[in-house]
């Protein structure tokens, strides 16, 4: 693994441009007016002192060739949680299983890359059969068989992690309260993927 930077946080950012909410004209006032049934949730965020680190992700073979698969790369980052758990201070994740992730306070470093090792599902449980000498002569030895399992397949790939920006846990209670400030959609996208990882892991 290797690590880059002093901090894990940069000195400077570029602050992004200010969006101002576009205003509701009204409402509609042609069609008929129906009741709808969503699968609304009431949320609520104890902590709003403090940020969200967003971090940029890559997950390539060993080859250098990009993964682009969701699972993989979702398999990959928890196995590198896993395996990488001190050097990364112990951080828990919210990853959207492409380019993003989350943390709730800063990694150790701005940049990180680490060797994750992989066991090859596809060739697991595959056996082989090989008779007995004698084998269809009648002999005792004709009907037995022995299963050998094939050796587990491993892959190596490679993760890199780098700061991207930050992302103030106010601006989740302000979306709550139907304010939209210039963080409004990253903080969305936080709520979102933690919600689902957390959905998923149940």
């Amino acid at each position: 693994m290797e690590s880059h930077g002093d901090e894990g946080e940069p000195s400077a950012m570029a602050k992004p441009p200010k969006k101002l909410p576009m205003s509701r004209k009204g409402f509609g006032t042609r069609g008929q007016s129906i009741q709808l049934l969503t699968n609304h949730f009431r949320v609520s965020v104890r902590r709003m002192d403090g940020h969200f680190y967003h971090y940029h992700v890559e997950v390539k073979y060993e080859d250098g060739g990009p993964v682009e698969a969701k699972g993989v790369c979702r398999r990959v980052v928890d196995k590198l949680q896993e395996t990488y758990a001190s050097e990364l201070a112990g951080r828990e994740f919210a990853y959207d299983g492409e380019k993003g992730l989350f943390t709730a306070g800063a990694l150790l470093q701005t940049k990180h890359q680490f060797v994750v090792v992989m066991e090859d599902a596809s060739s697991s449980g595959r056996t082989t059969t090989r008779r007995s000498p004698g084998g269809d002569d009648g002999s005792p030895g004709g009907s037995d068989r022995k299963r050998m399992k094939r050796p587990m397949a491993v892959k190596k790939f490679m993760v890199e992690i780098s700061f991207a920006a930050k992302v103030p846990m106010s601006a989740i209670a302000e979306v709550l309260r139907g304010q939209e400030t210039e963080n409004s959609m990253e903080a969305l996208r936080v709520l979102d993927i933690t919600l689902r990882q957390h959905s998923a892991k149940q």
